[in-house]
C-alpha cells in the first residue's frame, strides 16, 4: 500500500495509519504534518484528527465497500473461473479467527477489477509447509513404524539370542551383525530396533498426559480466575518443586522395577504439566478479554461452550508444543533412570544398553556399544525438538497476507 500524501510505498506496517472514513493509508509522519496544517483527510476531505487515524492496515471489507458494485462483485467468464468466487462478506467477520478457514488476499493487476484470491490459514495447513516441523513428523513416524514392526525388522532375538562362537562376543560390525555384538554376544542392531517399542510406549503416553492435564487446568484457571485460579496456581507451583529423577526413583522403589514404565509416565507428567498449564493459563486470560468472547457471553453461551468451542481452538498450539517437549523430556528421563540401574533388566531400553556396557566392560567401552543407543536417543529427541520448533514458527507467522 502507498501513502496517499507522499506516494511512497509503506514498508513498515507499524508506521501505517488509515482514515476511519475512506480507509486511505498514510505514513504516520506524513499525515501528522498534513493534519497540523489542514485539519482534514487529504483524500475524502472530512474533518478529522490524528487520533481518528487508525493504526495498521484497513480491514478488507472496509476497503471494498466504497467501490462500485460492478467492481466489488464482477461477473467472471467461464474461461477465467469455473466456479463462483466466494467474496468476503460481513457474516464471515462475526466468526472467531480460529473458525475462519479462508483468508482473502486482494490484488489489482493491470487495471483489472479487484479480485479475491483465497489461501488456507489453518494450523495444520501452515504446519505442512514448515520444513523443520515436517522433518520432525517424518522422524517420529519412522520411529513408530519401527516400533510396530520391530518383530519383523530384528535379525535375532534381542534378549535371549547369544552367539555360539565366543570370537564374536563384543565383536565389531560384520555382515551378520550390522552393528556388532555386546559383551554377552547379543546383536546390537536388534536391540536398537527393539528399543523403539519401549521409547514409544513411554514418550507418547507421557505427552498425552501432559497435554490433557496442562490444557484442562490452564483453561479452567485462566477463564474462571479468582479463588479457582489461586488454588490451581498453588498446586502447580507445588508440583514444580518435585525433582524428576528422585521422584521417579522413589516411585520405582515403592512399586518395584517391574513398573518402571508407569513410573516414568507419571514422573514426566507430574513434572511437566505445571509448565504447560501456566503457559495456557496466561494465553486464556488474554483471550478472555477479546471481542468474540464477549459476544459469545452476550449471546447466552455458557462457560463450558465458551471454553471448548471458542478458547480451546486458540490455545491448541500450546498444547501440541508442550506435548512435543514432553516426548523429548520422557526419552531423556528414561535413558537417565535406566543408566543409573533403576530399570527392569527384563525390559530392553537404550539407557539400559548404555548402563550395561559401562558396568560390564569396566569402563573399557567400545564404540559400537555406545554410539548406536546414543544416536537412537538423539534421533527421537531431535524429532520432537523439530516438531516443537515448527509449531513455534507456524504460530509466530501472521495469519493474513493482504
Amino acid at each position: 500500500m502507498k501513502c496517499r500524501v507522499c506516494g511512497v510505498e509503506i514498508v513498515d506496517k507499524g508506521d501505517m495509519r488509515h482514515c476511519g472514513y475512506c480507509q486511505a493509508t498514510f505514513h504516520t509522519g506524513c499525515i501528522r504534518e498534513h493534519l497540523y496544517r489542514h485539519k482534514n483527510c487529504p483524500v475524502c476531505k472530512r474533518e478529522t484528527t490524528l487520533f481518528r487515524m487508525v493504526r495498521g492496515e484497513p480491514h478488507p471489507y472496509k476497503v471494498t465497500r466504497f467501490l462500485p458494485r460492478e467492481v466489488r462483485k464482477p461477473e467472471w467468464s467461464d474461461r477465467e473461473m469455473d466456479i463462483e468466487v466466494p467474496f468476503f462478506d460481513t457474516d464471515s467477520r462475526k466468526a472467531p479467527p480460529s473458525y475462519r478457514e479462508l483468508a482473502p488476499r486482494f490484488t489489482i493487476v493491470d487495471g483489472r477489477p479487484l479480485r479475491v484470491e483465497y489461501e488456507q490459514v489453518g494450523l495444520l495447513r501452515r504446519f505442512s509447509h514448515n520444513k523443520k516441523g515436517m522433518i520432525g513428523v517424518a522422524m517420529l513416524t519412522a520411529a513408530v513404524i519401527m516400533a510396530v514392526f520391530s518383530s519383523y525388522l530384528v535379525l535375532h532375538d534381542p534378549i535371549r539370542y547369544l552367539v555360539e562362537d565366543s570370537a564374536f562376543v563384543n565383536h565389531p560390525p560384520t555382515w551378520e551383525f550390522p552393528l556388532g555384538t555386546d559383551v554377552l554376544g547379543r546383536d546390537v542392531y536388534s536391540q536398537i530396533i527393539w528399543g523403539f517399542r519401549n521409547a514409544v510406549l513411554i514418550s507418547f503416553p507421557s505427552a498425552g498426559a501432559i497435554g490433557l492435564l496442562g490444557t484442562l487446568i490452564g483453561l479452567v484457571a485462566g477463564y474462571y480466575g479468582g479463588a479457582v485460579d489461586m488454588v490451581l496456581q498453588r498446586i502447580s507451583v507445588t508440583f514444580l518443586l518435585f525433582p524428576s529423577i528422585p521422584f521417579v526413583a522413589l516411585i520405582v522403589h515403592s512399586w518395584g522395577p517391574t513398573e518402571i514404565n508407569l513410573a516414568l509416565i507419571i514422573g514426566v507428567s507430574i513434572c511437566l504439566w505445571p509448565t504447560a498449564a501456566r503457559a495456557i493459563r496466561a494465553e486464556v486470560k488474554s483471550l478472555k478479554t477479546r471481542t468474540f468472547i464477549e459476544a459469545a457471553q452476550v449471546s447466552g453461551a455458557g462457560p463450558t461452550r465458551i471454553i471448548f468451542k471458542h478458547i480451546l481452538p486458540n490455545v491448541q498450539h500450546l498444547t501440541f508444543l508442550y506435548m512435543t517437549i514432553g516426548v523429548a523430556f520422557a526419552l531423556s528421563l528414561e535413558a537417565t533412570v535406566n543408566f543409573l540401574g533403576l530399570g527392569n533388566v527384563n525390559v530392553l531400553t537404550w539407557g539400559q544398553m548404555l548402563s550395561f556396557t559401562f558396568v560390564a566392560t569396566k569402563r573399557t567401552m567400545t564404540w559400537w556399544t555406545i554410539l548406536p543407543p546414543g544416536l537412537a536417543i538423539a534421533y527421537m529427541v531431535l524429532g520432537a525438538f523439530l516438531i516443537s520448533e515448527g509449531i513455534r514458527d507456524v504460530v509466530g507467522r501472521s495469519t493474513f497476507r493482504l
